[in-house]
């Protein structure tokens, strides 16, 4: 039990430390992280490993959707949510089909964009999105 307690205070700790645009930015890039995983598990037919990285990148969509304020943010708050909600209707709907890994690149680009432009309000780097490596 106490290192399970340690890894919530350390969690903890580090959410009060990071600046919120940046931890958007970062969660954009877990969001990444777990589609490039995905893409590479059903480009090997792991379709359960595919499942599962999917999931964690739902997950973190659905995080960022209960965080928006739709009344003080108005239009901006409504386009995004809808955009998390297309993209996890999307996300669950390739789970193991064979193309999976050029549909994920896709979701993987358009979600890039948005990540780099909250990366330019918080003034950190964007990721090229021409690379495929990026995804």
């Amino acid at each position: 039990m106490t290192y399970q307690r340690s890894a919530i205070t350390a969690y903890q700790s580090a959410v009060m430390t990071i600046p919120p645009l940046q931890a958007i930015v970062l969660l954009y890039d877990g969001i990444l992280v777990r589609l490039h995983n995905a893409g590479n598990a059903a480009g090997q037919g792991d379709y359960g490993r595919q499942y599962d990285e999917t999931k964690r990148a739902i997950d973190i969509l659905r995080g960022l959707l209960a965080a928006l304020d739709l009344e003080r943010g108005g239009s901006v708050a409504e386009g995004l949510a809808e955009t998390y909600r297309v993209n996890m209707q999307a996300l669950l709907a390739i789970v193991g089909r064979r193309d999976a890994p050029s549909r994920l690149a896709v979701i993987a680009g358009g979600l890039r964009r948005l990540r780099n432009a909250w990366a330019e309000i918080a003034g950190m780097p964007t990721q090229d999105t021409r690379e495929p490596g990026n995804s």
